[in-house]
């Protein structure tokens, strides 16, 4: 696809790379939720701070031992340090256990502490790089710095008290094993003695019997040795290093609070923002309404001004005109219409459109007014315009030219009167009276008795005859017509016309609405010209200053029309007013005829 082209209606599109301009774009559109959720965000994350209160932490150390000496000193290890290990002592400083014996300490309930226990006691085993660390670290978290303290020392105590009692249980139990032993051994050898006392000290038996008792005092020997040393057994199972009194709180301060919770917030925002707007499907920008519609977009319009209605009382305000080229010609409203002709005129010259409509994506956008807007700006370039009302149900042409609408359109279908006897040239729009070189050169045809049912009337052969008279007295004949999203008049006028001009709204119009317009004026064989776009006052004034002060924008409109090989015609120049009459109107005929039937020749 070439540069400055528009693709097929209907045909595929082809993958999108990710736009920064774009996601600045949607974040600039949900602005207000991405700061919102960002606020609730710092705003909670204080509000939990100040409601959790301030965290003292304290932690007392227990270096543990194992039994000292011994049998019970594992094989291979030195006596003077046995190997303790250490995750199952990890775990017994958390058992409920060593929880019940340090709430007896505190004077706390056990039930009490073991669930407090769940969110305040951490116990760690400090790394060592070079030999396996011995010493157990339990951290309890209080809010006080006292509670913090007793908590630790006092969990250390119940743990070691705990660790106590076990070895002291274990060196019990191996005395009284001995104990037995010895027992049992002695007995086995009084009765071996009394045996080899009654045998030849040459027997075999005798031999047997001596073997025998040698082995059991060997184990006599042993058992008393072995008690003998139970005496020297540690069973304090180790020591403490008390817990000192914490002076600063612990965690996080209130602002690090905050700054995450604002930041938790912004990343919340940003992603409802993304996810909101991925969803919404309403026409931002000139790419997205290109893309729904399948056709360029002519020009920007700013969105309707308000001014005070006196110049002066801050309470009374009206409308600016919707024909602003003719009341504020040097504003920004007028020139973003001339950019519009200009476009406008480029393309019809090259495509030879004579009749147009002014179609509307939706019921909030007068397509009158439009249409109004557009006719002043082409009669004011030397153009012979004619407005038709073309709006049965109710066209804004009559109200703002200021017409009668006793007769018109609808009369000329219905009862065949001539159309020059109906036709009216203004004299004045929405208050303000017409330069006398536009008001030559404008005719509008009002639309005449309303008829909310119309479509067989548009859709007719009178309507025809009519586009097709009139295209040859005048350069362009506009049409206005009622929204297409609720009336089908525009589709009975739009394959009479030579093409149509549908009108958006920014922020307003959905991209879904725009493309059923469209997939329905394929069907009745309209040619759309483009798309005019009511933007955001931001979109209006950027849009247009852009266009203004680089008249290729509207040339490079122009050129998607045609052959993209040719180069398009230049733009029509904008003659003198003065020197430009309507054919068959003389100069001074401007007051008689004022309001009343022109003949265009």
């Amino acid at each position: 696809m070439t540069e400055g082209t528009m693709p097929a209606h209907g045909a595929a599109a082809e993958p999108r790379s990710i736009d920064l301009r774009e996601c600045w774009q949607i974040v600039r559109r949900r602005w207000v939720l991405v700061v919102a959720v960002t606020l609730i965000g710092a705003i909670g994350g204080v509000g939990y701070a100040l409601l959790a209160g301030p965290k003292y932490a304290a932690t007392s150390q227990v270096v543990v031992l194992g039994i000292n000496q011994g049998p019970g000193a594992p094989s291979g290890t030195s006596s003077a340090n046995p190997q303790v290990n250490m995750s199952t002592e990890q775990a017994i400083a958390q058992s409920p256990p060593v929880i019940a014996q340090a709430a007896r300490i505190i004077g706390a309930q056990p039930a009490t502490l073991q669930a407090e226990a769940a969110k305040r006691l951490t116990v760690m085993v400090p790394a060592s790089p070079l030999t396996t660390s011995n010493v157990l670290q339990l951290t309890w978290t209080a809010p006080s710095p006292r509670g913090a303290q007793a908590g630790a020392n006092a969990l250390a105590s119940a743990y070691l008290s705990y660790r106590h009692h076990e070895l002291a249980r274990q060196i019990a139990s191996l005395r009284t094993a001995l104990n037995q032993q010895m027992i049992a051994t002695e007995k086995q050898i009084t009765r071996l003695t009394q045996q080899l006392s009654r045998t030849g000290p040459a027997s075999p038996a005798h031999e047997r019997l001596t073997i025998q008792l040698e082995q059991l005092t060997s184990e006599a020997s042993t058992a008393s040795r072995g008690l003998a040393a139970l005496a020297n057994y540690n069973d304090s199972g180790g020591s403490i290093i008390g817990a000192a009194l914490p002076t600063t709180p612990s965690g996080l301060s209130h602002k690090v609070v905050a700054v995450l919770g604002a930041l938790l917030g912004l990343l919340i925002g940003l992603v409802l923002a993304f996810v909101r707007d991925a969803f919404d499907d309403r026409i931002r920008d000139q790419a997205q309404l290109e893309r729904s519609l399948g056709a360029p977009m002519l020009a920007v319009l700013p969105p309707t001004e308000k001014v005070r209605g006196d110049g002066r009382a801050p309470a009374v305000r009206r409308q600016v005109p919707a024909v602003s080229i003719v009341a504020n010609p040097d504003g920004r409203a007028a020139e973003a219409v001339r950019v519009l002709r200009t476009t406008l005129g480029s393309v019809a010259e090259r495509r030879k459109l004579r009749t147009i409509v002014v179609a509307s994506a939706e019921t909030n956008i007068s397509s009158g007014r439009i249409t109004a807007g557009i006719g002043l700006a082409l009669a004011e370039s030397g153009r012979r315009v004619l407005l038709v009302a073309a709006d049965m149900r109710g066209s804004a042409l009559p109200q703002i030219f200021g017409l009668h609408n006793n007769a018109g359109l609808s009369d000329l279908l219905i009862g065949g009167n001539d159309p020059e006897e109906l036709i009216r040239q203004p004299e004045q729009a929405d208050g303000v009276k017409l330069p006398g070189p536009i008001a030559r050169r404008l005719a509008v045809l009002p639309n005449g008795t309303l008829m909310p049912h119309a479509l067989s009337v548009l859709d007719s052969g009178a309507m025809i005859g009519l586009l097709h008279s009139q295209r040859e007295a005048y350069d362009f004949v506009l049409l206005d017509s009622p929204s297409a999203t609720t009336a089908a008049d525009v589709f009975a006028i739009a394959g009479q016309v030579d093409g149509v001009i549908v009108v958006a709204r920014a922020a307003s119009t959905r991209a879904r609405t725009a493309e059923e317009l469209r997939r329905r004026l394929d069907q009745v064989g309209a040619v759309v010209v483009g798309s005019v776009l009511i933007g955001s006052s931001r979109a209006g004034r950027l849009r247009h200053r852009l266009a203004t002060l680089d008249p290729a924008v509207s040339q490079s409109l122009a050129n998607r029309e045609g052959d993209p090989a040719m180069p398009a015609p230049p733009p029509p120049a904008e003659p003198d007013p003065a020197a430009t009459p309507v054919p068959g109107v003389p100069d001074d005929a401007a007051s008689s005829t004022a309001g009343g039937s022109v003949k265009p020749s």
